[in-house]
This record gives structure tokens, sequence and C-alpha cells, in this order.
């Protein structure tokens, strides 16, 4: 194939493989590469390959390309995971890999179809398309909810915003620095966003004119810088002031165990002796150490106990063991009331808990996990739909809490905890993170989880990542008690205080504030605040293409008797036959 040829068909597939770079680049924020602003030259690309797409359906899949992209190296620790726990061999796992990141790649295909629609229909800014598409694309629920700012969280400063807009209003504010380096980047080649082409100054133009054209360049360049920078003389500012206002709270001491069970032998009954002996001796090993409270894993205690249970079980299976005085925050299984379904099939089902045992033996209401995790304890909607669970769980199986409840510790010195529990991926959440701190207002957070099925890959070091979102946009103290994962001390400006991922059993001390301070903006609005913003700002956008288009007839007809037709934007240059001829073939020509 000749030279030109070859080059004429990389230039057509040039969109796409923007969006290819784009994933991959973006992706490369996860370990082991660890490249934080490789957030943001991802976001770059992505509007770099929509911007311009002929229609809405080619955006839509330019947007798909660039989320498959970034799933497949985001989640590469998939295939091993498989292949570690069932009999699937490397193909079957890696095809897997295909499909789940296929799967999580249409929240970011919506993303480029609606930042085409506001460019091409509503003549909207890049800037605002590009953020209301990662709005939107953070705002739909995926089996792993990764965000541009969850991503960032190793660089606290930069999402101190989290407070008043939360995690995925700071994701907007990335997308617009993001947008304007697009903007910058296409003026660099001559084009402006959606593909029209940008006015050019020959040497021989006057002075001004040139100077026009590199602002062009520089002002969205600059602005991005601005804006990055911005966000980050708020954000040391910010955690500054934090840090003073919580220098004169009270503490908990509080010890966080890692009982290192594989998730095979946590649910062999042959092993309930020996993981419950584990877990009294690393308890026994922290109150040695001062612990007023232990935090036990997800699902640590290793017996199913009744839902409805007020007092913990004594003698073999005893949670406050031998030489243990409490109090022990577990988490457990704890099993509802066999009920019949309409069809008559006994149903038995499971919550999974976490408890407050006190040093009497006395065990607090359950805090039940209120969103369980799709496809490895349910299926979307099956909370929703009880037929479509029952499809996959005919004989029961486990459902969610119905209300948050708060595990509440008494103290002779200093103020009651008031524990807000956060069971498993639900630290990444946002929605469950304001429901439970609106409902219950907890003075400090709980996580608890079990991470064993990920260990050795990448997934508990990302967990722990998103976490710290919850603790900046709640401003509250978070202690992560993980089994074989990232266990954590994240205190409220959002910076990892202590942690430890050893592979062997261990226990890691915490001394969180206790935190009775006014609840966040972000906790008492959420979302609405930005999504009404961003909506107002896409009105204004279809009002003005309206006007515009109402404009030009009467315009056309001012040029036909002779009227000078008025000035443009100055960075447009007026198409010319041969650029419309071009733009009328580009759906047939551009992926």
């Amino acid at each position: 194939m000749p030279q030109a040829s070859i080059m004429r068909a990389l230039r057509g597939r040039a969109p796409l493989l923007l969006a290819l770079a784009g994933g991959a680049t973006f992706a490369l924020t996860a370990p082991p590469t660890d490249l934080v602003p490789a957030v943001i030259v991802g976001l770059a690309l992505l509007a770099a390959a929509v911007h311009d797409a002929p229609t809405i359906w080619r955006a839509f899949g330019r947007g798909a390309v660039w989320g498959t992209a970034a799933g497949v190296v985001g989640l590469r620790f998939v295939p091993e995971v498989i292949q570690r726990f069932t009999p699937l061999g490397s193909a079957a796992s890696y095809l897997a890999l295909m499909l789940l990141a296929a799967a999580q790649s249409l929240v970011w295909a919506i993303c480029g179809g609606i930042t085409s629609a506001l460019i091409r229909r509503l003549r909207a800014p890049l800037e605002l398309a590009f953020a209301t598409g990662v709005f939107a694309a953070v705002a739909i629920p995926t089996v792993f909810g990764w965000t541009p700012a969850g991503l960032m969280s190793p660089w606290p400063a930069l999402v101190q915003l989290a407070d008043l807009i939360g995690e995925r209003g700071v994701s907007v504010l990335f997308a617009v620095g993001a947008a304007l380096l697009t903007r910058a980047g296409l003026a660099a080649s001559g084009r402006a966003p959606g593909g029209r082409p940008l006015e050019r100054a020959p040497a021989q133009q006057p002075r001004s004119t040139r100077l026009r054209s590199s602002r062009a360049i520089l002002y969205p360049a600059l602005s991005s810088v601005a804006l990055f920078g911005l966000l980050a003389a708020h954000g040391a500012l910010r955690m500054a002031a934090v840090e003073r206002a919580g220098a004169g709270l009270p503490t908990a001491r509080v010890a966080l165990v890692n009982q290192a069970v594989g998730p095979h032998e946590r649910w062999q009954a042959k092993n309930h002796p020996r993981i419950l002996r584990t877990l009294h001796e690393l308890t026994r090993e922290a109150e040695a150490g001062g612990a007023e409270l232990t935090l036990w894993p997800e699902a640590a205690y290793p017996y199913p106990l009744s839902h409805s249970a007020r007092q913990a079980p004594r003698g073999g299976r005893a949670i406050v063991g031998p030489g243990i005085r409490g109090p022990i925050l577990a988490g457990l299984i704890t099993q509802a009331p066999p009920v019949k379904a309409a069809d008559g099939v006994e149903e038995r089902n499971s919550y999974n808990s976490a408890t407050l045992v006190l040093p009497d033996g006395s065990m607090q209401p359950t805090q039940d996990k209120l969103q369980l995790l799709w496809f490895g304890e349910t299926v979307p909607g099956g909370a929703y739909l009880p037929w479509l669970r029952r499809i996959f769980q005919k004989s029961g199986g486990l459902v969610p809490g119905a209300e948050p409840r708060a595990l509440t510790l008494p103290r002779e010195h200093g103020p009651a905890l008031r524990i807000g529990v956060l069971n498993c991926y639900e630290d990444t959440l946002t929605g469950v993170g304001r429901r439970i701190t609106g409902a219950l207002a907890p003075n400090l957070l709980v996580n608890i989880t079990n991470d064993a099925w990920f260990t050795g890959s990448a997934e508990p070091e990302l967990h722990a990542r998103l976490a710290v979102m919850r603790a900046i946009e709640l401003r509250r103290d978070l202690v992560r008690a993980v089994n074989l994962g990232v266990v954590s001390w994240i205190d409220a400006r959002g910076v990892v205080r202590s942690r430890d991922e050893s592979a062997a059993p261990g226990v890691t001390f915490a001394t969180p504030s206790v935190r009775d301070t006014p609840l966040t903006l972000y906790t008492r609005l959420g979302d609405a605040p930005m999504a009404l913003l961003l909506a107002f700002a896409s009105v204004a956008c279809a009002l003005r293409a309206r006007r515009s288009t109402a404009k030009a007839p009467r315009q056309a007809r001012g040029v036909g008797s002779g009227a000078r037709p008025p000035a443009g934007p100055p960075e447009l240059a007026p198409p010319d036959a041969a650029t419309q001829a071009a733009a009328t073939d580009a759906p047939l020509s551009r992926p």
C-alpha cells in the first residue's frame, strides 16, 4: 500500500486511536504504574476523540472504545482472580475481562454521546459539553465505580472541594480542565471544537491577527493550569483549616484487625474454630495495646447468628472470648426467619451485618449492608424485583438492609462513639455514604471489608483510594478493618495516617478524631446543585442556538441587499466550498 494511502487511513482512524490511547492512559493511574496525572491526560484524549464525531452514535462508539481500553488496563487483575478461584482457563478468563470492560464502557459511551449532542445540537462549548457527559458517566452505577476524582485521591489537595460538590462534582471540574487542554491542542493543529477550522494567521497578516491566533492556544492552556492551581491552593488551605479544627477534638484508640483468612477457608466449617481462635488472639493483642474498641472485618465471625439476636454466644463460639474485655465491632452473617414465597418455596435469607458486642455480651441491633455487590451478592435490580432475585437464588440468599442504623458505644472518658458502618465496597459509593451520614450524623466512620478474593491484585489498593473520598465528602475520620487488603486510617482531610497491607494476621492501631461537627454541604444537598448548574447552562446554550437559528434568515436577506454581514467569532474561519464539501463527506469517511 502506498505511503500516502497509509497516512490517509491513519488520519481517518485517528479518533479511534485517540480513544484507545486515552482509555489506556487513564487507567495507568492504577497500581503498579500509579501515574496520577494520567487521569487528566486520559480525559483530554477522550474529549479530543469525541468532539468532532459526525454523528452522536459515532461519538457513542468512540466513548465505548475509550471505556473498554480503560477497563482492560485498569481491570487487568481480573483474569488472574478468575483462574485462581474458578476452573475456567486462560482464554475464558481473558474473555471475561473483555466482556466486563465492555460492560463498564457503556457509561463512557453515554459520556461521548452527550458531549457530541450538546456540541452539535445546542452549540455548547466543549468544556460544558464534556463536563456534562462526564457527570452523567460517573453518576450511572457500575460494578467498579472508579471516578476521575477517586483515582486522584493520592493527591488529596486536588479533591478537597468534595465536601461541597462531592466526588462527582470534582470529577466535573477535572473534565473542564481536561477539555481546556483539548481546546488548546486543537488550536495548535488549526482546529476548533466540533471539527471546524480555526482561523490561521499567515506571516504577512498584521501582528494583531497573529496574536489572536496564538491566544487561541495560550488562553485555554493557561486556564487549565489556573484551574488545577486554584484547586491545589484551595485544597492546601482547606486541609490546614480542617487540621486546626480537629486539634482539640477528643480521640478514640481503635484496633483494626486483619485475620488473614483465605476466601475458601472462611466458608469451610472445619476451619471455623481456628478462625475464631485467631480473632481472639488478635483481640487480646489489641486490648493489651490499649484499644478502646476492636474492629473485626466483614463476615469475620465464622458462625451465622439470628438477625434478631441481642445476646452474643457463650462458650466455644463466644465473640467476647477468654481474656477479652470488649467491646468488639464484628462483621458477621445474620439469618432472617424463613419465609414462604408466593410459589410455596421456603426462602432462608441472610444479611451481611455488623454489630457492636459490649463487655457484658449484649449485642446491639445490626447495621446491615445496604448496597449489595452486583453479581457477587445479588443481581442488578434484585432488591426491587424479588422474582428476578429468586431466579438466581431459588431458596434465598443475601438481602439488603432496610435502613441505616448507628452502633453506639458509651465511654467513661470522652463522648460516646456514634458509628456509621460502611460494609465492604460501600465506602466507594457516594450515595451510601451520604445516606448513612445524613440519617445518623455519626462522629466516626467504620469500614469492614473482606478483600481476600482479590489478594495480590490492584483491587484492594484501588478500593482504599476510593474510600478516601468518603472521608473528605463527609468530613469524618474513617477507619478500615480489612481481611487480606489495605487496613487503613484516613482522617477527615483525606490523608492516610496509617496503613498495613500485610498478608499475615495482624493489628493496626488508629486514633481517629471523634467529630461531632455539622454535616457538610454535600451531605445535605448531594449532587443536585451541580446537576442543576449543568442543566441551566445547557438550557442557556439551547436558547442561544435557537436565537441564532432565527436570526440566520434575516442576516441572509441583509447580505443579499448589500448589507455587511455581522462579524462571527474571531476564532472561526468562514467555511469555503471545499470545507463544506469535506464536512458533507465526513460521516462517510470518519470512524
